[in-house]
């Protein structure tokens, strides 16, 4: 049998502390492989870190999974002593859009072999794989890596690009432009929110008339949120500093001022945020928020949660539900045509299993 193919490209965006790999993997040449048998994919590097995704087709282990799953795990390369990173995987669809995935997970890799790999043993099962992921035979799966802390190996060495900037924001040093908002006065650069934001490039110096002026003022936006945008612009990072101490509720507005800046990766990363909390409590709003700020990933992670039976018999009896019916009539019926999908896969799936 002819060894399954692997094709890996990397989509990874410059100055981005969050990687996407994509994984081609033909799997109809790799799905007769035993139990514990797997196919490693390209080595990829992320932050200095060497890595490679382990696809086991029957599963990794036969006590747990008996060959009914697919096992996915990260795998650490490098000899580095340790490293802490932020990781989920992603079925794909054609156009390269999340059909399936699961919540992120973090864990502190090692070189040792116990401690090396981590995943899901039960990520997705067979049979779900075979009818609803595998386009002629090819299977997409995608890995959103963050690295969250330095590796042990490297801690003595200087401060990189991101450390040093954010120094000479905290430093309050050659400030050159202010922004008044909700009545707080916040100092910043214009070279380096120009350098990270088309917008603000336009606004600070282009022709508009904010470009004329050292004070603007800034409507529309809550002040600890400009703040959160700002430390996003300085350290590339949704962890640090007031993005640490945003509360959960105000996490859509940041999301929002991502999307009016252009701040396409801190627009991802509010995603993750969103979806990791989604709950039929905000389920709908945010299923709204994804379509008014064209959110194709986000918007159908709304949709796949608000289809199941069991969460749609609740939110159609809620205000939001209502609010969707009146102001997005095109959004309730995408909704309704889901259900309608969801409720024709279990029944058909029932129907097999009684003829089995």
């Amino acid at each position: 049998m002819a060894t399954p193919s692997l094709q890996s490209r990397s989509l990874s965006v410059i100055k981005s502390s969050t990687h996407h790999i994509e994984i081609e993997l033909n799997y109809s040449e790799s799905k007769h492989l035993p139990v514990g048998q797997c196919i490693s994919s390209p080595t990829f590097s992320v932050e200095g870190c060497d890595w490679a995704l382990h696809f086991y087709p029957h599963g990794e282990l036969q006590k747990e999974n008996k060959g009914h799953h697919i096992t996915l795990l990260l795998k650490f390369l490098s000899k580095m002593k340790e490293v802490q990173v932020e990781f989920s995987f992603n079925m794909l669809k054609k156009r390269g859009w999340c059909r399936f995935s699961r919540k992120p997970l973090v864990h502190t890799f090692t070189n040792h072999p116990r401690n090396d790999k981590l995943g899901y043993h039960l990520f997705v099962s067979r049979d779900e794989l075979e009818a609803l992921y595998c386009n002629d035979g090819m299977v997409g799966i995608s890995c959103d890596i963050r690295v969250l802390s330095a590796p042990a190996s490297i801690d003595g060495c200087s401060h990189g690009l991101y450390e040093d900037i954010e120094k000479l924001w905290e430093r309050g040093e050659r400030f050159d432009v202010t922004f008044e908002v909700q009545g707080e006065t916040i100092s910043t650069h214009k070279l380096i929110l120009a350098a990270r934001s088309s917008v603000f490039e336009a606004e600070l110096y282009g022709s508009m008339r904010e470009a004329k002026s050292s004070s603007i003022k800034i409507k529309d936006i809550k002040a600890e949120v400009f703040k959160a945008l700002l430390c996003f612009i300085y350290t590339d990072n949704f962890g640090d500093r007031e993005l640490k101490d945003l509360s959960v509720e105000l996490v859509p507005d940041l999301f929002v001022a991502a999307d009016r800046y252009a701040l396409e990766m801190l627009k991802v990363q509010c995603q993750q945020r969103l979806w990791v909390a989604l709950c039929v409590d905000t389920a709908l709003s945010t299923l709204i928020l994804a379509e008014r700020h064209s959110s194709a990933w986000l918007k159908e992670k709304c949709l796949d949660f608000a289809s199941k039976s069991e969460n749609f018999t609740e939110l159609a009896l809620t205000e939001e539900y209502v609010q969707m019916m009146q102001s997005f009539p095109s959004l309730l019926v995408e909704l309704r045509q889901k259900v309608k999908n969801s409720s024709d896969s279990v029944s058909n799936v029932a129907k097999k299993q009684k003829t089995v």
